[in-house]
């Protein structure tokens, strides 16, 4: 069992839907909703078949700052890990999600963006961290550095 979490800012579109009909693989997905790219993600999106309810959807709004991103992020992804009991973890950090993305619309830290990246690391299962969108080249460098 693999739990995929996104924190790009894109909803993680590709990734639910193919996994979509699947318990073996559960998507989380944390995101900008409404008039963006792609589109998708809505929160009654939750998977269809044997995977009804291993698709998860937090769409968010404009201006998500460490604070409230961390509020949401942490109780979710630990009720998450209790409940599916993953033996792996796939992380996407996109750092389109980070403050000054000239696509982006959020405005969390590279120290902000990190926590969930620690957060994951506190359950001791293997983690895989892939990257992800990140249009202002800096942004992705110092992401990186510091993760």
């Amino acid at each position: 069992r693999v739990l995929y979490v996104d924190i790009d800012i894109h909803h993680g579109d590709g990734v639910e839907e193919a996994f979509y009909t699947t318990d073996r693989v559960m998507t989380v997905s944390f995101h900008k909703f409404g008039d963006y790219f792609p589109g998708t993600g809505h929160i009654k999106d939750t998977g269809y078949g044997k995977g009804q309810y291993y698709a998860m959807n937090v769409p968010l709004n404009d201006g998500m700052d460490d604070e409230s991103f961390k509020g949401l992020f942490r109780p979710i992804i630990q009720k998450v890990m209790e409940v599916y009991q993953p033996e792996a973890v796939v992380l996407q950090c996109g750092a389109d999600s980070l403050s000054g993305d000239r696509l982006g619309c959020f405005n969390l830290s590279v120290k902000g963006h990190a926590d969930c990246l620690r957060f994951l690391r506190s359950f001791n299962v293997p983690l895989m961290v892939l990257g992800g969108g990140g249009y202002t080249i800096r942004n992705v460098a110092r992401c990186w550095c510091y993760e």
